[in-house]
């Protein structure tokens, strides 16, 4: 199985360095003249099957490719949903790392009130990829996702240690990197 790892194109909160996290937010501009440039690269790579979140600036980073071809095979996931911040949604950049960093909470472990820690969401990536090798043997895939969850994915994918997450380096958006799994 080949996966292709794609985050989404830059949004309104990413321009504005406000944490997202679940809220359905707009791609900027930039976001959307990027996605009408992934067109290009999405054409070599002959992706039989695409897994995004609900969320639409999944969608709409790879729309503009998905109109070029005839009946794409979609699959909208929960389990790639970015993280929940729960209190800290909507907060600047940072709030919360310099909330664990106040209070010397590690920061892989913390969990902000109603919402996930990085363990939480790399449980959620193991049940991703649990899903993928059950039903999507042989296909080349594109995950259109969010940094986080992305990042839990590939460490999981890589066998490497989640507690190394804040060493780990996140895909920019319109990033793409492949992995190929074998059983």
């Amino acid at each position: 199985m080949k996966i292709f790892l794609l985050r989404h194109a830059e949004t309104t909160s990413n321009k504005s360095n406000s944490a997202d996290s679940q809220e359905d937010v707009e791609l900027t501009e930039k976001g959307q003249k990027d996605a009408r440039e992934l067109i290009f690269k999405l054409k070599e790579l002959k992706i039989d099957l695409f897994l995004i979140s609900p969320l639409k600036r999944t969608l709409h980073t790879i729309q503009p490719y998905l109109d070029t071809i005839s009946k794409p095979e979609v699959i909208t996931s929960n389990l790639t949903l970015e993280r929940d911040l729960g209190e800290f949604n909507g907060t600047p950049i940072g709030e919360f790392q310099k909330y664990c960093d106040d209070n010397n909470y590690d920061k892989v472990s913390c969990k902000p009130k109603n919402g996930e820690s990085i363990i939480d969401l790399y449980e959620r990536a193991k049940k991703f990829l649990f899903f993928l090798k059950k039903n999507c043997q042989n296909k080349t895939i594109l995950v259109c996702g969010h940094k986080n969850f992305l990042m839990c994915f590939e460490i999981l994918i890589r066998n490497l240690d989640i507690h190394d997450f804040c060493d780990f380096r996140p895909l920019e958006n319109v990033e793409i990197r492949v992995f190929e799994l074998r059983e």
